[in-house]
C-alpha cells in the first residue's frame, strides 16, 4: 500500500525483504557464485547512504552479509532437494 506521507512510508517494515528475495535467487539459480550478487548491494548502500560516520558502512556489510548468506541458503537447499530426487 502506497503511503501519503514520506515519514509513514519509512515506518513500514520490510525487514524480511532482503533475506527472503535472496533466498528466491539462490534457489532459482542454484550457483554458488550468485552469492558475489551481495557485492553490488553493498556498494549501493555505501554510495547512497546519508548515515553519519562508520554507520552506513556497517549497515552495508550487515546486510550484504545476510544477503549472501540468504542465497548460499537457497543455493544450499536447492542442491540437496536435486539430491534428494535422484536418490
Amino acid at each position: 500500500m502506497l503511503q501519503s506521507h514520506p515519514r509513514a512510508a519509512d515506518a513500514v517494515g520490510v525487514w524480511a525483504v532482503i533475506p527472503l528475495s535472496g533466498f528466491v535467487l539462490g534457489f532459482a539459480l542454484p550457483r554458488w557464485w550468485i552469492a558475489a550478487a551481495a557485492l553490488p548491494f553493498g556498494s549501493y548502500i555505501i554510495l547512497t547512504n546519508e548515515l553519519e560516520g562508520n554507520v552506513g558502512l556497517w549497515v552495508a556489510s550487515l546486510l550484504s552479509a545476510l544477503l549472501a548468506c540468504a542465497i548460499i541458503c537457497g543455493v544450499a537447499l536447492r542442491r540437496l532437494y536435486r539430491r534428494r530426487l535422484r536418490a
